[in-house]
């Protein structure tokens, strides 16, 4: 793989560790077998050196053993689905195909929106999913259960927009890509799990307000930007332009280093943004501004959760990168 030199990251949020994080991935470790989603000793051992349970500890520090071990299967159901779509083999190239994609997405929403039991040898995939929607259903409202089911069409919805796009060999705008990218990578799915784990049920009339709404916007793309650089070279190497890294270099013309200089100046912008905007918020009452506050400093520690994962625990990507 081309090694690559990912500038310095500005990420001024509190870094967190669960301490639970040995018994989640032992947790995930069984629930893969039992579920048998991998499908050869070699893809278990390297799903055991990516250390999601590493990453859902960092992402979520606060939460109970409960959420984060059904996180954490969330979270590893999500790359494995990752992983088929990226990485196409002969096998695997009907996964591309938009009448299945489209088919995929009507069986997770169904999983979903009817709380639908689906056994192991029906379908494996779609069995993990019932699984962790039944514990979900378990540790989280119902006003969050719409919500979500909601935020997993629109993850798929932009998995199609991404798998046309390969298919047509279609370069998506600078503009197009980042207002898509936190929909095809989950990010949106990271962010609805935090109110669970953070325990910071906000009223509607808060997660609706577009100030809040702009806050969230910007921790995703905070995570997706950072994971563009640190994914860089793994995705260069499967030929997949879905990276800002990328969009940038074809739509501005500009050589690889500069682009990567360019994605981090954004990251950067924005993260800079999120810490101006989050003091601008209007008061809805001292009870509620004080979750309010809880839930973006929990979201400021998912985004550093993210990153630190990336750089000290995961073999998933490499690069060179040298923290202050």
């Amino acid at each position: 793989m081309q090694p690559i030199n990912v500038p310095l990251l500005n990420c001024p949020f509190e870094a967190k560790i669960s301490p639970f994080v040995s018994e989640i991935d032992q947790h995930t470790s069984a629930w893969l077998q039992e579920f048998n989603l991998l499908q050869s000793d070699e893809a278990y051992d390297r799903f055991r050196k990516y250390k999601f349970a590493w990453m859902t500890a960092r992402t979520y520090p606060d939460a109970e053993l409960d959420f984060l071990c059904t996180a954490n299967d969330l979270n590893t159901w999500l790359f494995v689905l990752d992983d088929l779509l990226d990485h196409v083999t002969p096998e695997t190239a009907g996964y591309r195909e938009q009448g299945y994609l489209q088919q995929v997405i009507t069986d997770f929403v169904n999983v979903l929106r009817y709380d639908k039991f689906v056994g192991r040898d029906i379908n494996p995939v779609l069995a993990a999913l019932s699984d962790f929607w039944n514990k979900m259903r378990q540790l989280s409202t119902v006003s969050w259960q719409c919500q979500f089911t909601l935020s997993l069409k629109a993850t798929f919805e932009a998995a199609v927009w991404e798998a046309e796009n390969a298919k047509q060999r279609r370069h998506p705008s600078v503009f197009q890509y980042m207002q898509m990218r936190p929909f095809f990578s989950g990010a949106n799915l990271g962010t609805d799990m935090l109110e669970v784990a953070a325990q910071t049920y906000l009223p509607i009339f808060v997660l609706q307000n577009e100030q809040f709404q702009k806050l969230v916007d910007l921790a995703r793309r905070a995570v997706c930007w950072a994971n563009d650089l640190f994914s860089l070279s793994k995705e260069l190497a499967h030929g997949d332009d879905h990276n800002l890294v990328v969009v940038i270099e074809h739509e501005q013309q500009i050589s690889l280093e500069e682009a990567i200089a360019e994605t981090a100046a954004i990251h950067n912008r924005e993260i800079a943004l999120f810490n101006e905007l989050r003091t601008q918020l209007p008061s809805f009452g001292s009870h509620i501004d004080y979750s309010i506050q809880r839930h973006l400093d929990a979201l400021g520690t998912m985004v550093r959760g993210f990153m630190d994962w990336s750089i000290y625990d995961t073999a998933r990507y490499e690069f060179n990168y040298t923290a202050r």
